[in-house]
């Protein structure tokens, strides 16, 4: 397995990854404002939109609409046919830093620790409100649950047919939360930190949950450990990606607690994942920017979007 690099990727640090699986279709978004469709086929850039503000995050619903969340706390609404992105929400003061959608609902969550529920056949907003004083560090939602890390080391988990009765749980982990996915059967969550470590939990059953160190590299006298960023699950058989500042990506059985492969090294930090039943693809970047000692005019690199076939 090797990966291939996509032609003409975005200028700017890549803020959301998603790979489509009815068409050979990639979709990135970028601080600088870019939304970025691909071919991953012919390995080529269909269409680049461009907003005003940055965007953050990205969602491709089951039911054919398309958002992003941008950083100044806007949900737009993107047609494709005419380019434009289309006001929905400005409810959120800060960033709309994660989406998911399911059926037909999309969850949106800010760093000003808004959360938004947008039921996509009306466009009404239906449920929003605030997490305690802590940002919305990642979220993801089936049709029968919602769970969202916030700062402060905790998880809330949400059942969308009452979403007046959430279930707060501790992280499990002691550092910051990178990434947070739903698992393919939906009885449990798996979050990635800061330290290297990836925390499985299940919904109704506490005895289960354990957590696993990766993206770490050992020497005599030392132990570098890296941030796992993105987690993806496979659709074919539930094996949990891992991407990390490493430059790494791993696949893990949580079944039998092991790791099932380890994919070429990339030359940067893996920050974003995205599978489908016949293809993965990972967004890279130069992110040294956020170990800084000090706040700097760091520039950040271009972003690279690279992809194998399953």
């Amino acid at each position: 397995m090797h990966f291939e690099c996509l032609q003409d990727s975005p200028k700017d640090y890549i803020s959301s990854l998603l790979v489509l699986e009815k068409a050979p279709h990639v979709v990135a978004t970028a601080w600088d404002g870019t939304l970025s469709l691909y071919d991953y086929e012919a390995n080529e850039l269909l269409l680049r939109m461009k907003h005003e503000n940055g965007l953050l995050s990205s969602v491709w619903s089951a039911c054919g609409k398309k958002y992003v969340g941008s950083v100044q706390g806007d949900i737009l609404e993107v047609d494709l046919e005419s380019e434009r992105f289309e006001l929905v929400s400005e409810e959120a003061t800060l960033g709309i830093c994660a989406m998911s959608s399911n059926s037909s609902n999309l969850v949106a969550g800010s760093w000003d620790g808004s959360l938004q529920m947008l039921d996509m056949r009306t466009g009404s907003i239906w449920h929003n409100e605030k997490l305690g004083n802590g940002k919305i560090l990642a979220l993801d939602s089936n049709d029968e649950t919602v769970v969202v890390s916030y700062a402060g080391g905790k998880v809330v988990t949400y059942d969308q047919r009452n979403m007046n009765t959430p279930v707060i749980r501790d992280s499990g982990l002691k550092f910051q939360t990178r990434d947070i996915k739903l698992m393919p059967q939906g009885n449990g969550y798996v979050q990635s930190s800061l330290d290297g470590r990836v925390a499985v939990e299940y919904l109704n059953d506490e005895s289960l949950r354990f957590a696993f160190r990766c993206h770490r590299m050992n020497l005599p006298d030392t132990q570098f450990v890296f941030p796992v960023n993105a987690l993806a699950f496979s659709p074919t058989n539930g094996h949990l990606y891992t991407g990390g500042s490493d430059g790494k990506v791993f696949a893990w059985n949580l079944n039998t607690r092991k790791k099932s492969e380890e994919l070429p090294k990339l030359d940067e930090s893996v920050v974003r994942l995205a599978i489908s039943s016949k293809v993965l693809c990972v967004a890279t970047a130069d992110d040294s920017f956020k170990t800084l000692a000090t706040i700097q005019d760091a520039e950040t690199q271009s972003g690279q979007i690279y992809f194998t076939k399953l």
